[in-house]
């Protein structure tokens, strides 16, 4: 059974996620993000998006690769969603990962993701595994362990 990822793109590498995470796409350069003093490289700072701040990482960034190109036209953010592990009762966490492009969705049969073993130690915490599309290696991002990561 196949499930629907959004394919994007950071740096030269290609990433998934799945759709079910994602609550919209929004183009980078057309938020205002409020830089916010005192806080890690990654974090580009808060927007409001209708009402709701959020916080918006840089995802090159945050993983340890070239950071998003911020004037680029095809930049966009990816508002994600992860409930907390630990708490059901609690509300998910919303966040902004900025990346450089997203390609659009596909359908990915899940039992084909293999093991992330093969990537740098700095990636792999937050990787569910990595999937091999038609040739292309696909990086399946694991939104729940960037949420609760402790970077943040």
């Amino acid at each position: 059974m196949t499930r629907q990822f959004v394919l994007f793109g950071q740096d030269k590498s290609l990433f998934a996620v799945e759709l079910t995470a994602v609550r919209e796409v929004l183009v980078l350069g057309d938020q205002t993000i409020t830089a916010v003093p005192n806080t890690l490289p990654f974090l580009l700072g808060l927007t409001n998006l209708r009402g709701e701040i959020l916080a918006v990482a840089d995802f090159g960034r945050f993983m340890g690769a070239d950071p998003v190109e911020s004037h680029e036209a095809r930049s966009r953010i990816l508002v994600v969603e992860a409930p907390d592990p630990r708490d059901i009762n609690l509300p998910s966490m919303r966040m902004g990962l900025a990346v450089s492009h997203v390609e659009g969705v596909l359908s990915l049969d899940p039992d084909q993701i293999v093991s992330a073993a093969e990537v740098s130690e700095e990636l792999a915490p937050f990787l569910r595994g990595l999937y091999d599309c038609q040739g292309r290696l696909l990086m399946i991002v694991d939104v729940e362990a960037i949420a609760h990561s402790d970077r943040w």
